[in-house]
């Protein structure tokens, strides 16, 4: 996407020491369960919260990203991962087999299904630095009562 709005997205290690946010970057870095990470912070209080979840036609970005052709079928899912308050948003894309398995989640975290499968890989962590006016700057920040004043 060439839109002059479109993020920046890096692999971890391309984001130079300097500029990476002290306190987040141990979350952005996860090997593991981003999910079990912040259910171990916030105990008993973590939970998800369903913003939005609808079958779709998968635009040319996001058809991109899981390999099938444009205007595929698809189905997005979007949701914060909550402690006290809200800390994550996550948009999750879907299609082919993958569409029946991401509709059955409910408020269950992708992350504990995903982890729990034996077989299960995960690819390249790549972060992008998100400020308001990009599209996904404000899907995130549209459900906060006081959004900040960039995302990661």
């Amino acid at each position: 996407m060439n839109d002059a709005h479109a993020p920046t997205w890096r692999a971890l290690d391309d984001w130079p020491k300097a500029g990476r946010p002290a306190t987040l970057w141990p979350y952005l870095a996860e090997p593991g369960s981003l999910t079990e990470k912040l259910r171990a912070r916030a105990g008993v209080s973590f939970h998800v919260q369903v913003i939005g979840e609808a079958e779709q036609t998968l635009d040319p970005e996001d058809a991109a990203l899981l390999g099938v052709t444009t205007h595929a079928p698809g189905f997005v899912r979007q949701v914060q991962l909550c402690g006290p308050e809200p800390w994550v948003y996550a948009r999750s894309l879907a299609a082919g087999e993958g569409l029946r398995w991401l509709k059955q989640l409910g408020e269950q975290p992708l992350g504990e299904r995903v982890f729990a499968e034996r077989d299960a890989r995960r690819g390249p962590v790549v972060v992008a630095h998100l400020h308001p006016g990009q599209p996904l700057f404000e899907l995130a920040a549209e459900n906060l009562e006081h959004p900040p004043v960039s995302l990661w």
